[in-house]
């Protein structure tokens, strides 16, 4: 089994070669969400495990039905016996010695059927070689004998009822073409798994190197206040203390970058840890993300999500595939209770002559034939384990059907809570925009009173913190809405058609 993605732009093979080349001296690569994806695709490595976890469930569905192949037999054998003069008390004289040699060639086809019918076409040729002393003396006279005996005979038993229209081979097959299904459904909810982590984890590095330039600016803004009060405080407009507030403020904002840039770092590392299976060759390239935040709110409907995660949710199919295996096993075990009755039958033909071709062609042309039918019933005078076992499967498939059940509401309440947030989190982006719009232009106005003489540098620096944390916020909801959505089109299922991903497993 293999399972292929197709990316409705194309295939960034350049990309690939030259990122995963890319080892020694630090360098950037700047990388497009679409880009990421492609990376991901060809070298995570937990997609990379579920695709050898799917072919798996193929070779094993291809070793059930190993069972229907024919065996082939043959077997070849030579005998010899020096059977010495014995006295027999119900005959007038003594039994004469004797050599005889025996040769045999037995060729044998066996198998079975779908249908509950086992089969054995089988045939062979013995020769039997006897060399008779007649006479109690070595020099009785001798004779030999040369036979050939041959046999081609074939042997069915049908299964009547238990074993009939279900038996533990079909039930076997039956499981593993669920096996399959259930791989092809787990191969394409990994996929989606490993889509929603890249998109989160470049959300999360488009949001630290955000935070990283509000941080600098902030680091400007102090930087220059600073300067400017150092010369206020030099000329005596300002107190040293003013000063002492403003060299306080700078060294926090040179702490809060320095934290800003360490998770910048955490977010590439967790990033690349899902783009490459080779991080080696990864740990000194930065990765710049060139796509932007979305800012435009999206109409979300709780019904139609509804909808969209019952129909396309891998793990639901998966939980439903999960039944139907569990209604295999209570239609097997229902299939054991009814007792063994077979239907058994062989046909053949002797050959016996001095030669070996005419003892082949007379056993062939069944001119002396041997053949036999019958019935044979059994049963066990207490079914007591078939009973127990068929219970256990009936309790066992109302555990998948309720696991189902409980998989589709815990679905239908993560995207509940998911719609929420969407509402919430586009409100927050709204008021956190505006908040850093008032920011700014308050903290122009204190600027602009400072420079009069009509402000102190301890307002400045609070309208600064306001700025900064204005700015701040306003990322981080923006990184929260687009998180959600991201998370919402997980949720529904469709994650890989809001990238225009398909997925073909063949």
């Amino acid at each position: 089994m293999r399972a292929l993605l197709l990316a409705g732009l194309g295939v960034f093979a350049p990309l690939l070669g030259s990122a995963e080349g890319t080892s020694g001296a630090s360098s950037s690569r700047p990388l497009s969400l679409r880009e990421c994806f492609d990376l991901a695709l060809s070298r995570n490595l937990d997609l990379q495990i579920e695709h050898l976890t799917a072919d798996i469930a193929g070779y094993n569905l291809s070793g059930a039905y190993g069972v229907y192949v024919p065996t082939l037999s043959f077997r070849a054998q030579h005998d010899y016996l020096n059977q010495p003069a014995d006295f027999d008390p119900k005959k007038a004289g003594s039994d004469f010695s004797y050599q005889m040699q025996n040769d045999l060639l037995e060729p044998g086809l066996s198998g079975k059927l779908p249908i509950g019918l086992s089969y054995g076409v089988n045939a062979y040729t013995r020769e039997d070689n006897v060399r008779t002393i007649l006479g109690p003396t070595p020099d009785s006279p001798i004779r030999n004998t040369n036979n050939y005996y041959s046999v081609a005979r074939v042997d069915l038993q049908q299964h009547l009822l238990k074993d009939f229209w279900i038996d533990a081979d079909r039930e076997q097959i039956l499981l593993r073409r669920k096996d399959v299904k259930i791989s092809q459904q787990a191969m394409r909810f990994q996929v989606m798994k490993t889509i929603l982590a890249v998109e989160l984890s470049y959300d999360d590095l488009v949001a630290a190197r955000e935070t990283v330039r509000v941080q600098e600016k902030a680091l400007e803004l102090r930087q220059q206040l600073v300067a400017e009060t150092r010369r206020r405080v030099e000329v005596g407009d300002l107190p040293p203390l003013d000063a002492e507030q403003a060299e306080t403020q700078l060294e926090n904002t040179l702490t809060a970058l320095t934290t800003a840039r360490e998770l910048l770092v955490t977010h590439q590392n967790t990033l690349k840890s899902l783009l490459t299976d080779d991080f080696r060759s990864w740990v000194d390239l930065e990765l710049v993300p060139t796509d932007l935040f979305l800012s435009l709110e999206q109409d979300v409907n709780r019904s139609e999500s509804f909808l969209k995660a019952m129909q396309n949710r891998p793990d639901l199919i998966q939980a439903r595939l999960a039944v139907d295996k569990s209604d295999v096993e209570v239609r097997f075990r229902k299939n054991q209770l009814f007792p063994n009755l077979d239907l058994v039958g062989s046909y053949g033909g002797l050959g016996v002559a001095d030669e070996p071709g005419r003892s082949i062609n007379n056993s062939l042309s069944f001119g002396n034939q041997e053949y036999s039918y019958g019935v044979v019933l059994s049963f066990p005078l207490s079914n007591m384990s078939q009973r127990g076992y068929y219970s256990a499967s009936k309790a066992a498939r109302q555990i998948s059907q309720l696991q189902l059940k409980k998989a589709e509401q815990s679905v239908l309440l993560e995207i509940a809570d998911f719609v929420n947030r969407s509402q919430s989190r586009f409100s927050q982006v709204n008021s956190t925009r505006k908040a850093r719009v008032y920011a700014e232009s308050a903290l122009a106005a204190e600027i602009k009173k400072l420079q009069n003489g009509l402000s102190t540098a301890f307002f400045v620096l609070q309208l600064q913190e306001t700025l900064t944390a204005a700015r701040t916020a306003e990322v981080q909801a923006l990184a929260d809405y687009n998180k959600v959505l991201a998370q919402l089109a997980f949720a529904e299922g469709d994650i890989l058609e809001k990238h225009h991903l398909s997925l073909e497993v063949k």
